[in-house]
């Protein structure tokens, strides 16, 4: 009896696992990606919009909600993937509202050209109400560009506004405490109700240079004079009708007008349109793909603030110093890997997260990979901390970075809480400096000195590792020290980048860096490895399902005492330009 019913086990199990095997079976059928094939005389359509993000997510759950969100290394592969492909006559971009920085729409641009050297056309229907300054910029380096007859143009200039909060604060009682070093690493909007004129000097130099920039490429490309461009932003808003009259679009019309203009004959025939999604695309690109193993580097991408601890592996919004530690741990320890493109789009954070992450740059430099930088729209502070000890480093026309320098800040909201809200401190302390860093407390004066000295430490640290890094003296990047921001251009000048330019011009140097010549072709390795549910099941790198093992206020105070406590940041001031 006990041998039957073993066997009846037996068969069951059998069967649960020939089930389970058909099932899998089936998941990976219905989720493999079915072969594309690309028809004569396609057009790669591509749609840009909202914020552009740096490198394909290794998080299935955001590319899940991202839907068809295309990164600016996935941009880069379609427009040089659609350029050598025959079977690609055109791409056809439409634009939305961007939200994406100078820099990042420079990046754009030069895959943009890149392109049309192919001799193929490029093709742009500008979606959008209103078209601002940045989406002309990037549509004026299409062949083509058309504009909805009930649309709007503003070409006014830019502007940069700051907000400041320091009547607020002395109406609500709230003291503020700030150590900078130096001059320009100042916090300008809790200390003080409008801009010194060192620091609007900075940024009329920043936004002239912009500006500059802007004007003189619609004057090259749409064939205007650059004095017309200039009457132009003073006149500020134009109808659809007179962008058309004054060059900056090429045509009035409609999304349905531009596929028949792309139609081509059939044998029978007819005329059709043959258009392939960029997210099509992409697969079809990573179908035909052959790795050359022979020169294999690393891409890497250090996103938005710096924090000092782990980072957000999901979303991406925020950069751990021990993550990228390990990440780039890995990539010096393969083998197969000779080199790192770094790309950076941070305005800094810690300072410890920082210098943890360059170190490992050091290190990786030390033992024969070199890393070259790319920077994005932002690489300021801490950003820029992260990016001076590679081999070279290059910087868009229009990225913001520097900030050499290092802050302290600190607030006392005792009145506010005694006068406003009837709320009232009292404390129990053991040493008279236990309650240094309390939020109802100001600073003494020996606490003052104290800080200072720590502070003093990290600035001529800071200062000391960039002017090694870019091997200039001290005394020399001093003069570009002091916390002041700039633009690519201005940061060429003053040797604190290698290049202008994006993504193509720091691969170049890598090459260079590496011994490659320029023609032979590198394999590109994103990391972290980017997967989708089926790779994660394979390799047993499932979520976990357990509940969390901490309540929901502990996962709060975890992940946000570093942003809240006080200590030395190095963090680039948030620069809004439009």
């Amino acid at each position: 009896m006990a041998s039957k019913t073993v066997k009846i086990f037996a068969v069951i199990l059998v069967t649960l696992m020939i089930l389970f095997g058909l099932m899998v079976f089936a998941f990976f059928q219905l989720t493999r990606p079915a072969k594309i094939q690309v028809l004569n005389d396609s057009v790669l359509e591509l749609s840009i919009g909202g914020e552009i993000t740096e490198l394909p997510s290794s998080s299935p759950l955001k590319q899940l909600i991202s839907g068809e969100e295309i990164s600016l290394f996935d941009m880069r592969r379609l427009f040089l993937g659609a350029a050598q492909d025959e079977n690609i006559s055109a791409v056809y971009l439409k634009i939305y509202p961007l939200l994406a920085g100078w820099a990042e729409v420079e990046e754009m641009r030069s895959f943009i050209h890149a392109f049309r050297k192919s001799g193929k056309k490029i093709y742009v229907y500008l979606s959008l109400d209103l078209v601002n300054e940045i989406e002309l910029y990037l549509a004026s380096s299409a062949d083509e560009i058309y504009l909805n007859p009930g649309s709007g143009l503003m070409i006014n200039g830019l502007v940069a506004e700051f907000t400041f909060f320091k009547k607020m604060m002395d109406k609500l009682g709230i003291q503020s405490d700030v150590l900078q070093f130096k001059e320009f690493k100042s916090a300008e909007n809790y200390t003080r109700s409008k801009l010194t004129p060192q620091v609007r000097s900075m940024y009329e130099g920043i936004l002239g240079d912009i500006q500059s920039r802007f004007v003189q490429t619609i004057a090259h490309e749409r064939q205007i004079k650059v004095q017309r461009i200039n009457e132009l932003i003073q006149r500020g808003l134009l109808g659809a009708q007179p962008a058309l009259s004054e060059q900056l679009v090429t045509h009035l019309g409609y999304e349905d007008e531009i596929r028949t203009s792309l139609e081509v004959e059939t044998p029978n025939g007819e005329k059709t349109y043959h258009g392939i999604r960029a997210s099509q695309y992409l697969r079809v690109l990573n179908q035909k793909a052959h790795p050359s193993h022979k020169h294999r580097v690393a891409i890497l991408a250090g996103i938005g603030p710096i924090l000092t601890g782990q980072g957000d592996d999901t979303w991406g919004s925020f950069m751990g110093g021990d993550s990228m530690v390990s990440i780039l741990r890995k990539i010096r320890q393969d083998k197969n890997v000779k080199g790192l493109l770094f790309r950076v789009n941070s305005p800094g954070g810690s300072a410890v997260g920082s210098d943890k992450i360059w170190r490992e740059i050091r290190l990786m430099e030390e033992v024969g990979k070199p890393v070259v930088v790319s920077m994005s729209g932002v690489a300021g502070s801490g950003g820029y901390y992260i990016a001076m000890g590679a081999s070279k480093i290059v910087a868009q026309p229009s990225t913001i970075t520097g900030s050499i320098g290092v802050i302290f800040h600190k607030f006392n909201l005792n009145r506010l809480f005694d006068s406003w809200l009837g709320i009232t401190i009292d404390r129990v302390k053991l040493a008279k400096n236990a309650d240094i860093f309390s939020t109802t407390t100001s600073l003494t004066a020996q606490q003052t000195i104290q800080l200072n000295t720590w502070m003093s430490n990290i600035y001529e640290q800071f200062v000391k590792k960039a002017s090694e890094g870019r091997h200039l003296t001290v005394e020399e990047l001093e003069k570009q020290a002091g916390g002041r921001i700039f633009t690519g251009n201005q940061a060429k000048e003053r040797k604190l980048v290698d290049e202008v330019g994006g993504l193509n011009i720091a691969l170049d140097l890598l090459k260079q860096e590496l011994n490659i010549s320029p023609k032979e072709r590198v394999e590109l390795v994103l990391y972290p490895k980017p997967k989708n549910w089926w790779s994660r099941l394979l390799d047993g790198d499932w979520p976990q399902l357990s509940p969390p093992p901490q309540s929901f206020e502990s996962f709060l105070r975890q992940h946000l005492s570093a942003i809240r406590s006080s200590g030395p940041w190095l963090i680039a001031p948030e620069l809004l330009i439009h």
